[in-house]
């Protein structure tokens, strides 16, 4: 198979970071590519400050796109957008950490007849998923959680939101729940950020200070302060 210019559609989550690890095996990650509604000022699941700092530690070019204009369609911006960047920086293939269909296969739709789409760890087995990070050595810290979809627990939700996604924390938290939680967060209950990977960070890690904030069903980590740092561990 003959190597292409891949673009990541990157979040800064496990997700799409264990797309981004499957895909360099075979490929030349070029870019990183952050989708964005228009006037956007952050997520709460996935720190833009974050995200910065993950691509410096991954030193691959990174990019906002914004998402939004008025007389067009979600699906129609998405269309014009990944068509410039395609043509900006000469993509051959926009890579996704996608592993359900939950939005009616919508990158699918936005790709189609424009650029070829991958989705490398589609439809995963969970536990293979999990399995898979922690053997790579994933540092993952849990940013957010829905209340509403951990059984309206608040308590539940403040044992998410900020821990550590690691073995232990399965085992404790996730497999007892596994009929009423997906394992990997698929269905919205919790979204994590990769904090390092060794090999793929280059050295570096981030390190953060914050605090949890509840907003409506939302529970997630309000940063105070972001830095990345040479890892020493």
């Amino acid at each position: 198979m003959s190597s292409k210019r891949a673009a990541i559609s990157f979040t800064g989550g496990k997700d799409c970071t264990l797309a981004l690890c499957l895909t360099k095996a075979t490929h030349d990650v070029v870019l990183l590519v952050t989708f964005v509604p228009k006037n956007f000022t952050s997520f709460k699941a996935h720190s833009l400050d974050i995200i910065k700092l993950q691509a410096k530690a991954l030193d691959i070019p990174h990019v906002l796109v914004e998402i939004g204009e008025e007389g067009k369609t979600h699906l129609q911006c998405y269309r014009e957008k990944i068509s410039e960047v395609k043509q900006q920086y000469s993509l051959d293939l926009l890579v996704t950490g996608d592993i359900l269909n939950v939005c009616d296969n919508f990158m699918a739709r936005a790709t189609q007849d424009i650029i070829e789409l991958s989705c490398p760890i589609w439809a995963i087995d969970r536990h293979k998923l999990l399995d898979t990070l922690f053997e790579r050595q994933f540092e993952l810290l849990i940013t957010c959680a829905s209340i509403k979809k951990l059984g309206d627990d608040e308590d539940l939700a403040r044992k998410f939101v900020g821990s550590k996604l690691t073995p232990t924390f399965m085992k404790d938290t996730l497999e007892p729940r596994e009929k009423e939680v997906d394992m990997g967060g698929e269905l919205g209950e919790f979204h994590t950020m990769v904090l390092t990977v060794p090999g793929l960070y280059n050295g570096y890690r981030i390190e953060y200070e914050g605090h949890q904030t509840v907003e409506g069903e939302f529970m997630f980590m309000e940063f105070d302060s972001v830095k990345l740092v040479k890892d020493t561990k």
